[in-house]
């Protein structure tokens, strides 16, 4: 019996010592993305937010995988996802709120639900009336579920007749 024991405290402290650290994972992480495998470099970050979520590498590797997901993997039900997660893990992040933003914008633009959209720029304009972003947050509110090629043209004939000279009223000599 004390063999046994003996044997799975010995296990335990192995794979402890063998536990990459966040620093080690981080660096991995970014190898791999310069390696174009971006899947693996998702793993090694989400690794880092897992186990270690209390150390600064936990935010910028939840940063890195939604960066992943936007713009090299292009999921982006995995991108709004991992910017809301970054939001609400790290809510008092100096990026908390480009991340709460980010998530509304791709929910709104790219994936159409428009409902979640309305919530998460709401939630922005609660939290941060004050941010660069708080008028495209408006902007995308008002502009909900519209077709941009319409709102365009709206707005480029409001812009055309507030420009067209009204005629002058005739004056008594």
């Amino acid at each position: 019996m004390k063999s046994i024991v003996l044997f799975l405290t010995l296990l335990l402290l192995l794979s402890s010592c063998s536990r990459q650290s966040a620093e080690d994972l981080y660096t991995e992480g970014l190898a791999q993305e310069e390696q174009k495998n971006f899947q693996l470099a998702v793993e090694r970050y989400e690794e880092i937010v897992k186990d270690f979520t209390r150390e600064a590498y936990a935010e910028s590797a939840q940063h890195r995988i939604a960066l992943i997901y936007n713009n090299e993997l292009r999921d982006m039900e995995k991108a709004a996802q991992a910017y809301r997660k970054c939001y609400d893990l790290f809510p008092t992040s100096k990026q908390a709120p480009t991340m709460l933003f980010l998530s509304g914008f791709i929910l709104n633009n790219e994936l159409h639900r428009l409902d979640s959209a309305r919530i998460v720029y709401e939630t922005f304009l609660q939290k941060y009336p004050d941010h660069e972003l708080a008028a495209s947050a408006k902007f995308e509110l008002e502009t909900l579920g519209k077709d941009p090629n319409e709102y365009v043209q709206t707005q480029i004939t409001s812009t055309d007749e507030s420009k067209t000279p009204q005629p002058k009223k005739a004056t008594k000599p």
